[in-house]
Protein backbone atom coordinates (compact mmCIF):
# COMPACT_ATOMS: atom_id res chain seq x y z
CA UNK A 1 0.00 0.00 0.00
CA UNK A 2 1.22 3.70 -0.70
CA UNK A 3 -0.53 6.80 0.47
CA UNK A 4 -0.98 9.25 -2.03
CA UNK A 5 -1.96 12.55 -3.05
CA UNK A 6 -5.62 12.45 -4.14
CA UNK A 7 -5.74 11.51 -7.99
CA UNK A 8 -8.47 12.43 -10.52
CA UNK A 9 -11.16 10.06 -10.51
CA UNK A 10 -13.98 10.38 -13.41
CA UNK A 11 -17.74 9.65 -11.87
CA UNK A 12 -20.22 7.50 -13.58
CA UNK A 13 -22.33 10.52 -14.49
CA UNK A 14 -19.30 11.84 -16.55
CA UNK A 15 -18.80 8.70 -18.19
CA UNK A 16 -22.47 7.69 -19.84
CA UNK A 17 -24.65 9.47 -21.93
CA UNK A 18 -27.08 11.95 -20.58
CA UNK A 19 -30.03 10.12 -21.28
CA UNK A 20 -29.10 7.36 -18.49
CA UNK A 21 -31.19 7.62 -15.27
CA UNK A 22 -30.74 5.15 -12.49
CA UNK A 23 -33.68 4.16 -10.44
CA UNK A 24 -31.74 4.38 -7.05
CA UNK A 25 -29.04 5.08 -5.37
CA UNK A 26 -25.70 3.21 -7.56
CA UNK A 27 -22.50 2.70 -6.21
CA UNK A 28 -19.89 3.89 -7.66
CA UNK A 29 -16.47 1.23 -7.19
CA UNK A 30 -12.95 3.15 -9.16
CA UNK A 31 -9.65 1.61 -9.74
CA UNK A 32 -7.58 4.60 -11.08
CA UNK A 33 -4.08 4.10 -12.05
CA UNK A 34 -1.94 5.84 -9.53
CA UNK A 35 0.80 6.14 -12.36
CA UNK A 36 0.17 8.21 -15.40
CA UNK A 37 2.11 5.54 -18.00
CA UNK A 38 -1.10 4.13 -18.53
CA UNK A 39 -2.65 4.78 -22.01
CA UNK A 40 -5.43 2.21 -24.00
CA UNK A 41 -6.07 3.32 -27.51
CA UNK A 42 -8.88 2.75 -30.15
CA UNK A 43 -8.30 -0.67 -30.97
CA UNK A 44 -8.33 -1.96 -27.14
CA UNK A 45 -11.35 0.08 -26.06
CA UNK A 46 -12.87 -1.09 -29.00
CA UNK A 47 -11.93 -4.66 -28.07
CA UNK A 48 -13.29 -4.16 -24.28
CA UNK A 49 -16.39 -2.54 -25.86
CA UNK A 50 -17.53 -6.13 -27.74
CA UNK A 51 -16.52 -8.11 -24.57
CA UNK A 52 -18.84 -6.40 -22.52
CA UNK A 53 -21.30 -6.16 -24.62
CA UNK A 54 -22.44 -10.05 -24.07
CA UNK A 55 -23.32 -8.90 -20.77
CA UNK A 56 -24.80 -6.01 -21.24
CA UNK A 57 -27.77 -4.32 -23.14
CA UNK A 58 -25.83 -1.07 -24.13
CA UNK A 59 -22.28 -0.49 -25.36
CA UNK A 60 -20.49 2.09 -26.37
CA UNK A 61 -16.84 3.57 -27.12
CA UNK A 62 -14.86 6.73 -28.22
CA UNK A 63 -11.56 7.72 -27.85
CA UNK A 64 -12.00 8.67 -24.12
CA UNK A 65 -13.10 4.74 -23.23
CA UNK A 66 -15.44 2.04 -23.25
CA UNK A 67 -18.75 1.22 -21.52
CA UNK A 68 -21.02 -1.05 -21.33
CA UNK A 69 -24.41 -1.00 -18.94
CA UNK A 70 -27.79 -2.51 -17.75
CA UNK A 71 -30.44 0.08 -17.47
CA UNK A 72 -33.04 -2.18 -16.78
CA UNK A 73 -30.53 -3.71 -13.86
CA UNK A 74 -28.82 -0.17 -13.03
CA UNK A 75 -25.56 -2.17 -13.56
CA UNK A 76 -22.59 -1.50 -15.44
CA UNK A 77 -18.53 -1.51 -16.26
CA UNK A 78 -16.67 1.14 -18.07
CA UNK A 79 -12.54 1.45 -19.14
CA UNK A 80 -11.32 5.06 -19.66
CA UNK A 81 -8.42 5.60 -22.13
CA UNK A 82 -6.40 6.69 -19.06
CA UNK A 83 -6.43 3.15 -17.27
CA UNK A 84 -9.27 4.13 -14.81
CA UNK A 85 -11.76 1.05 -14.24
CA UNK A 86 -15.42 2.11 -13.21
CA UNK A 87 -18.40 -0.48 -12.08
CA UNK A 88 -21.68 0.70 -10.46
CA UNK A 89 -24.22 -1.68 -9.18
CA UNK A 90 -27.59 -0.91 -7.30
CA UNK A 91 -27.04 0.20 -3.57
CA UNK A 92 -28.58 -2.29 -1.07
CA UNK A 93 -28.51 -2.91 2.85
CA UNK A 94 -27.12 -6.31 2.07
CA UNK A 95 -23.25 -7.12 2.77
CA UNK A 96 -22.02 -4.01 1.00
CA UNK A 97 -18.10 -4.79 1.32
CA UNK A 98 -18.60 -8.12 0.26
CA UNK A 99 -20.14 -6.92 -3.10
CA UNK A 100 -17.49 -3.91 -3.47
CA UNK A 101 -14.74 -6.67 -2.95
CA UNK A 102 -16.07 -9.09 -5.45
CA UNK A 103 -16.44 -6.19 -7.59
CA UNK A 104 -12.56 -5.23 -7.23
CA UNK A 105 -12.21 -8.38 -8.79
CA UNK A 106 -14.10 -7.55 -11.89
CA UNK A 107 -12.38 -4.49 -12.39
CA UNK A 108 -9.26 -5.88 -12.21
CA UNK A 109 -10.03 -9.08 -14.57
CA UNK A 110 -11.36 -6.92 -17.40
CA UNK A 111 -9.19 -8.12 -19.92
CA UNK A 112 -6.99 -5.11 -20.76
CA UNK A 113 -3.15 -4.91 -18.70
CA UNK A 114 -3.43 -3.87 -15.45
CA UNK A 115 -1.21 -1.00 -14.07
CA UNK A 116 1.06 -1.70 -11.55
CA UNK A 117 -0.19 0.62 -8.92
CA UNK A 118 -4.11 1.29 -8.47
CA UNK A 119 -6.02 3.31 -6.31
CA UNK A 120 -9.66 2.43 -5.45
CA UNK A 121 -12.22 5.38 -4.92
CA UNK A 122 -16.23 4.49 -4.06
CA UNK A 123 -19.40 6.41 -4.52
CA UNK A 124 -23.39 7.19 -4.10
CA UNK A 125 -25.56 8.67 -6.55
CA UNK A 126 -28.01 9.37 -6.63
CA UNK A 127 -28.80 9.60 -2.53
CA UNK A 128 -32.74 10.97 -2.61
CA UNK A 129 -33.94 9.21 -0.12
CA UNK A 130 -33.24 7.70 3.15
CA UNK A 131 -30.88 4.73 3.02
CA UNK A 132 -28.59 3.08 5.25
CA UNK A 133 -24.60 2.80 4.78
CA UNK A 134 -22.69 0.69 7.35
CA UNK A 135 -25.52 1.58 10.23
CA UNK A 136 -25.65 5.68 9.52
CA UNK A 137 -28.67 7.26 7.84
CA UNK A 138 -29.06 9.55 5.15
CA UNK A 139 -32.24 11.64 4.05
CA UNK A 140 -30.92 14.26 2.25
CA UNK A 141 -30.42 14.47 -1.76
CA UNK A 142 -26.86 14.43 -3.46
CA UNK A 143 -24.17 12.54 -3.99
CA UNK A 144 -21.64 11.02 -2.08
CA UNK A 145 -18.17 10.65 -3.79
CA UNK A 146 -15.23 9.32 -1.73
CA UNK A 147 -11.60 9.80 -3.58
CA UNK A 148 -8.75 8.45 -3.52
CA UNK A 149 -6.31 7.83 -0.88
CA UNK A 150 -3.69 4.64 -1.05
CA UNK A 151 -2.59 2.78 -4.13
CA UNK A 152 -2.30 -1.24 -3.68
CA UNK A 153 -0.32 -3.11 -6.52
CA UNK A 154 -3.17 -5.55 -8.12
CA UNK A 155 -1.33 -8.38 -6.05
CA UNK A 156 -2.69 -6.66 -2.46
CA UNK A 157 -5.72 -5.62 -4.01
CA UNK A 158 -6.90 -9.21 -4.77
CA UNK A 159 -5.51 -10.59 -1.99
CA UNK A 160 -6.96 -7.87 0.56
CA UNK A 161 -10.03 -6.94 -1.22
CA UNK A 162 -12.27 -7.45 1.66
CA UNK A 163 -10.38 -5.56 3.73
CA UNK A 164 -9.71 -2.41 1.33
CA UNK A 165 -13.75 -3.13 0.60
CA UNK A 166 -14.78 -2.50 4.29
CA UNK A 167 -12.31 0.38 4.47
CA UNK A 168 -13.86 2.18 1.50
CA UNK A 169 -17.91 1.01 2.96
CA UNK A 170 -16.47 2.99 6.13
CA UNK A 171 -15.59 6.06 4.38
CA UNK A 172 -18.53 6.37 2.36
CA UNK A 173 -20.90 5.80 5.32
CA UNK A 174 -18.47 8.65 7.53
CA UNK A 175 -19.99 11.81 5.91
CA UNK A 176 -23.68 10.35 6.96
CA UNK A 177 -22.64 11.15 10.81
Amino acid sequence: MQHLEELTVVWRSAILPREYEPRGPLVEVHLVPAVPATHHGTPELDRVRDELAADFTRAGSSAGGAWAFSAAEDRGLAVLSTGQRTCWFPFGEDDLAARVADRLHTLLDLGLAVPGSLAPAIGLDPVASTIKVAARSVSSPGRIRIGTEDAFSPGELRQASREIAEGLVARLAAPLG
